[in-house]
């Protein structure tokens, strides 16, 4: 099983909760104010880094639903936990300490025996609470 990242104890991997889509974001604060000919900007630090992850899984064929349990338990915990992304040579490096700051679980087409969906999405917002990548 090859762990392409891990956020916590739930690991997304190539057969389970895979990951599809990672987007990152961060703000540096620049506030302006006018001159007499110009404007005036000055660097006052860097303000919020986040990443979004999408991740699928279709549960009946290839499991996944201990990863998404586990993103639950970090979530309603509000526990920081750590992020780490598979690099190059099955390098594993930590890209910081996150919390999970929204998490939205889609289910469709539900399964007649157990209830649960044929393929489970998560979206997830991850914001760095410490140690930045």
């Amino acid at each position: 099983m090859k762990t392409l990242c891990a956020i916590g104890r739930a690991q997304l991997v190539v057969v389970g909760l895979n990951p599809q889509r990672i987007g990152t974001e961060s703000e540096a604060r620049v506030p302006g104010t006018p001159t007499w000919v110009d404007m005036d900007y000055q660097a006052t630090g860097l303000g919020e880094a986040r990443t979004r992850l999408e991740a699928v899984t279709f549960p009946h064929v290839i499991g996944g639903l201990d990863a998404v349990e586990w993103l639950q338990r970090h979530h309603e915990s509000e526990e920081a936990v750590n992020y780490y992304r598979l690099r190059g040579n099955y390098l594993g490096r930590m890209q910081g300490l996150v919390r999970i700051r929204h998490l939205y679980i889609d289910e469709t087409h539900l399964h007649p025996f157990d209830g649960v969906g044929r393929r489970v999405g998560v979206e997830m917002d991850l914001v760095y609470v410490g140690g930045r990548r």
